[in-house]
Parts: C-alpha cells; sequence; structure tokens
C-alpha cells in the first residue's frame, strides 16, 4: 500500500499523540524511521525523523485534524 507523509517527529512521544489523534477518526496510519530513530537521535537528522503516513486518500482530512489547535480550549478549562 502506497503511502504519504503527513507529518515528522522528532520524538516518539508526539508522534504517538498524532498517531492516536488520526486512528480515533478512523484514519489507518504508520509510524516509519521511528526505531531507527529511537537508536541514536542523530538519524533523525539523516532519515528526516519520524514519519506518520497515511494512504493518500487520507492526506487532507489529516493533515487537517493534526492543524487543529485546541490550546484555547485547555486555557479556558481552568477558568
Amino acid at each position: 500500500m502506497k503511502m504519504v507523509t503527513v507529518a515528522s517527529y522528532d520524538l516518539t512521544p508526539p508522534a504517538h499523540i498524532a498517531m492516536g489523534r488520526l486512528r480515533a477518526e478512523g484514519i489507518p496510519c504508520a509510524l516509519m524511521d521511528e526505531h531507527l530513530v529511537q537508536t541514536d537521535w542523530l538519524y533523525s537528522i539523516a532519515v528526516g525523523g519520524i514519519k506518520l503516513q497515511v494512504p493518500p486518500e487520507y492526506e487532507a482530512r489529516a493533515k487537517h485534524i493534526l492543524a487543529a489547535d485546541y490550546s484555547a480550549e485547555l486555557d479556558d478549562a481552568g477558568t
């Protein structure tokens, strides 16, 4: 299956959070080069980070979901 990269990350936790957001919306996705980057952080620069990939037909929707910013809602939650 052909996949396209919708985002890349330097660290594993944000990559997994993003993957979880997409999976919660029913978008099939996978992380590429995750284990390579974990072996040595310098590999991250060489391979372009941990890549979050989806099938091409989900690309626009995935980018829209990942671009959503909910920080204002969190700021208002404490008041």
